[in-house]
């Protein structure tokens, strides 16, 4: 995580739990921590950063975003991606973060995280 620290590196945003029909309001509780990882590997594809959590309302994953444009050399070019949820269930709400080489790929990231969550 670190080593992607950074000006423009990463991305940021806050989004609302889901509303849960059986309560009044957004509920984040375990099962909805596994949606969140579900979300995470099956729905974006990253592998999941098992044990760099600090907590369990903490989830982490990394990819490799493969491009189609070209660098000097004619090769693919790659980018290192990172993403974390954190939830806070007082606020009902979870943190989106991500982080990559590439501002315009840190946001675009963060944005299909963030509609992911919201359809969950």
């Amino acid at each position: 995580w670190q080593s992607l620290d950074g000006q423009d590196r990463e991305c940021q945003e806050v989004v609302r739990a889901p509303p849960n029909p059986e309560e009044n309001g957004p509920t984040i509780n375990e099962e909805s921590m596994l949606r969140i990882a579900h979300i995470v590997t099956e729905g974006l594809k990253f592998g999941r950063c098992q044990g760099c959590d600090p907590t369990p309302w903490t989830v982490s994953g990394a990819a490799t975003f493969r491009t189609g444009a070209k660098d000097l050399n004619g090769n693919n070019i790659n980018v290192g991606c990172l993403v974390r949820v954190e939830a806070n269930a007082d606020a009902g709400v979870y943190r989106v973060t991500t982080r990559t080489l590439h501002p315009i790929c840190s946001k675009a990231v963060k944005n299909v995280a963030l509609v992911s969550i919201k359809l969950a």
